[in-house]
């Protein structure tokens, strides 16, 4: 019986280390078939699994010896840290500008909405599957408003400077609308982001079917539009960047063209801020990102106002 408990005290270690390994590589996949398939499952599935391997070896102390232990502490850290924990000191300052970003589908309510932005009063709204009629239903004409496909509400005028289309890569509406905005006499460059979603592929191999040149093409159109945003975001010398990126800051895409930006939830957020939930876990896949001209006061994830997203609330303060 010892033996047998020895040899599972070793079997769960060395599988701990290779789950731990294959966290920390996410961010390096290559965007193969498989290295696809791997990251949008890891990624995008429920991830309560790690803790539980983080106490599958309480039953096996007994049995355990100093390297299982050293090897128990360190992916332990790994897999709290894929939880996608933020440990900030919460923040209740509230900045020179504040940002409200919502996706709105799924059977958000205006009124929540409505009652949302009398409470936290922001300077300006992104809004993701929304339309005018929702935008009449949520703000008074004291607002400035522009749709095209995402609806965006300021309190100071809008300038529309141009949107980037899916239709590029064969979708249909915008994954990303330009403004310019005064606040005060600083010129502000904003964007409204809603990228294409990695669904498709999940439920694909969900279903056990492996479609290679779908996962393909699925994958180049997000790795351009994340490319796309990049780009126009190092153009601008004052910008804010927010929205549904549908997609997580583990994820290979997200490292590769803007992790070099700022994160509100990243820097000032604390406790875990799932955006998305599902019946069964969350995740976050809305952000709201700033050049280096801001700094992040506050940033939270909100209850509910319907629907299956969030909304996301951020503070800056000019530097």
């Amino acid at each position: 019986m010892n033996t047998l408990l020895r040899t599972s005290s070793t079997l769960v270690s060395l599988a701990s280390i290779l789950l731990a390994a294959l966290i920390v590589a996410l961010e390096y996949l290559p965007d193969t078939t498989w290295g696809i398939s791997l990251s949008y499952l890891m990624l995008f599935s429920p991830r309560w699994w790690a803790l539980l391997v983080i106490l599958a070896p309480t039953v096996l102390l007994a049995q355990m010896v100093k390297w299982q232990y050293l090897v128990w502490a360190l992916t332990s850290v790994i897999f709290v840290q894929f939880q996608d924990l933020q440990l900030q000191l919460p923040n209740q300052q509230v900045g020179q500008l504040t940002i409200l970003s919502l996706n709105n589908g799924n059977g958000a309510s205006s009124e929540k909405i409505r009652l949302l932005v009398e409470e936290i009063q922001p300077d300006i709204v992104f809004m993701q599957e929304s339309k005018p009629e929702r935008v009449e239903q949520v703000f008074d004409d004291s607002w400035y408003s522009h749709c095209d496909h995402l609806c965006t509400v300021s309190k100071t005028p809008l300038e529309h400077q141009g949107s980037l289309s899916r239709e590029t890569f064969g979708g249909w509406g915008k994954f990303a609308v330009f403004y310019h905005t005064q606040i005060g006499n600083k010129t502000l460059s904003i964007a409204n982001i809603h990228m294409d979603t990695p669904r498709p592929t999940i439920n694909a191999l969900l279903h056990r079917s492996v479609e290679a040149e779908e996962f393909a093409n699925l994958h180049f159109a997000r790795n351009m539009q994340a490319s796309l945003i990049a780009s126009w975001a190092k153009q601008q010398i004052a910008f804010v960047a927010a929205g549904d990126f549908n997609m997580t800051t583990q994820e290979n895409l997200y490292q590769r063209h803007l992790a070099g930006l700022n994160n509100a939830i990243d820097l000032v957020g604390s406790s875990i801020n799932y955006t998305k939930y599902t019946s069964w876990h969350g995740a976050r896949i809305d952000h709201v990102l700033a050049s280096q001209t801001f700094t992040f006061t506050q940033a939270k994830v909100l209850a509910s106002v319907g629907g299956d997203h969030r909304p996301v609330t951020v503070s800056l303060n000019f530097n």
